[in-house]
């Protein structure tokens, strides 16, 4: 039996009290960018300048097929909504909402819904459909899921537990013709996203840093963000691509759970990218890899009003003085345990662009392998 929802296109209809009747579902293979070419034909969305009937265009423009369904129908009972749409910069996408299983209501579970109707018509640059643009978030999304729910340092640690890909049919207005909506069934991890704790300190459209969690555990978690980004690229060849505050749960011990793979790059599925490990086994020390000057990628240690994502995040006085960061990275890796990850490069270690560093810095590069000034 199909549900029923009266979809404009507009808001979304997938609210508390709605039961979606699901079946196993295998996601198509990942496409676009360095996946290879969309399989999809291009399609005009708007029709003498008019944008088409959402739904009418689903029914013409079904998701992708892989194959016939799987396994028994299931129910999944929606409970409450958790998605996150940033003003004037998400006009539509994914549905996150929590839910029951098969009614049973001792487990509380989140589902991902990647219905077209209610993604972004089209997005001009890409040249893609709102259609398209589902298929595209469910296929990489759910592959990213498929290969890290295996990996026994990686799934259902550092990221959700995985129960699979479904898909569900919603009732139109032509009888016996439902269209079809993919999904993705995960744990639904208790916590914060860091961008909520942040939200919760801002007072004004500034943050209080008063508010703010304590600094020691701000670091906690910035260090075990990014461990988790190493670990779930290395140990599951799956890079996020996208580590921001809103994609990272803070739970109460200070561990996360990175969540929210559709910009992932899944290494099995990608033609054009071998992944890094196949020439060198042990990632490098993320002293080098997120060192916040020349030659690093400088990619946490500024201010939110310069860019960066994590600048309402590390410690206040990080903002005016990165050698404070630098000083944090190498005290926090510059002794990991053996066989974790590379030593510094010799390129690294003896930048010229480290002769501008804090004596503090300077002495810290040198106990890892740097060549005093006097010695050049």
């Amino acid at each position: 039996m199909a549900l029923v929802l009266n979809a404009t296109g507009t808001s979304s209809p997938y609210v508390k009290g709605v039961e979606l009747r699901i079946r196993r579902h295998l996601p198509p293979e990942p496409f676009g960018g360095e996946y290879g070419p969309n399989p999809r034909p291009k399609v005009p969305v708007r029709i003498d300048g008019l944008p088409v009937k959402r739904v009418a265009f689903a029914l013409d423009n079904p998701p992708l097929e892989t194959g016939p369904l799987i396994g028994d129908e299931h129910s999944f009972t929606i409970t409450g909504t958790k998605t996150l749409r940033r003003p004037g910069v998400d006009p539509g996408g994914a549905d996150v909402v929590t839910g029951y299983f098969d009614r049973d209501e001792s487990a509380v579970y989140l589902a991902k819904i990647y219905d077209g109707v209610y993604y972004p018509l089209e997005n001009r640059n890409m040249g893609w459909d709102c259609m398209t643009l589902a298929d595209h978030d469910y296929a990489i999304e759910g592959w990213a899921y498929e290969s890290m729910q295996p990996v026994a340092t990686v799934g259902a640690k550092l990221v959700p537990e995985y129960f699979g890909a479904w898909t569900f049919p919603v009732s139109t207005d032509q009888p016996g013709h439902p269209r079809w909506v993919r999904m993705l069934l995960l744990q639904f991890v208790q916590g914060e996203t860091v961008f909520d704790k942040i939200l919760k300190a801002t007072k004004n459209d500034t943050v209080q840093y008063s508010l703010l969690p304590d600094e020691n555990l701000r670091l906690q978690v910035l260090k075990n963000t990014f461990e988790a980004e190493i670990r779930i690229w290395w140990d599951a060849e799956v890079r996020h691509q996208d580590l921001e505050p809103r994609n990272v749960i803070v739970q109460a011990d200070g561990n996360v759970v990175i969540i929210d793979f559709n910009d992932a790059l899944v290494y099995r599925f990608c033609g054009y990218s071998e992944h890094p490990k196949n020439s060198d086994p042990l990632f490098r020390s993320p002293i080098e890899h997120y060192w916040p000057f020349i030659p690093g990628r400088d990619t946490f240690a500024y201010s939110e009003e310069q860019g960066g994502p994590w600048g309402n995040w590390i410690p206040e006085g990080w903002v005016e003085n990165k050698e404070s960061a630098a000083e944090w990275l190498l005290k926090t890796w510059g002794n990991p345990p053996p066989d974790t990850y590379k030593p510094l490069s010799d390129r690294f270690l003896n930048h010229l662009a480290h002769r501008e560093r804090s004596k503090a810095v300077l002495e810290g590069l040198e106990k890892l392998g740097r060549k005093p000034a006097e010695s050049k």
